[in-house]
């Protein structure tokens, strides 16, 4: 099987590996992020977003073309990122308030 697609390389033709790079992914940017009220959200869309990717490679390997998957997984990012700038646009997101750093005392 000669697949040359560039998805399927970036994951090496394997789920198991998507799903690490997203647990990573998701990990460091809250990480980096701590401080920031919105960092799980960016944690969780990067670890989407890449899971995504997987998903793409994944099923490029069993041989559904990418001109059927990269348009609907597309479709899918547009909607999701839509919905979520209309969401803290409109208020209806805020963020989360920080825990306050009490001595017990």
């Amino acid at each position: 099987m000669q697949v040359t697609d560039p998805a399927v390389h970036l994951f090496g033709l394997s789920a198991v590996i998507a799903a690490g790079a997203r647990y990573s992914a998701r990990t460091r940017i809250v990480g980096a992020w701590c401080r920031s009220p919105y960092a799980p959200l960016l944690g969780r869309l990067a670890a989407a977003i890449i899971w995504g990717c997987g998903t793409v490679a994944g099923l490029t390997v069993l041989g559904i073309p990418t001109a059927v998957t990269v348009p609907i997984a597309l479709t899918v990012l547009t909607v999701v990122v839509a919905m979520l700038a209309a969401a803290f646009a409109s208020g209806m997101i805020r963020p989360a308030p920080k825990p306050s750093l009490s001595t017990g005392d």
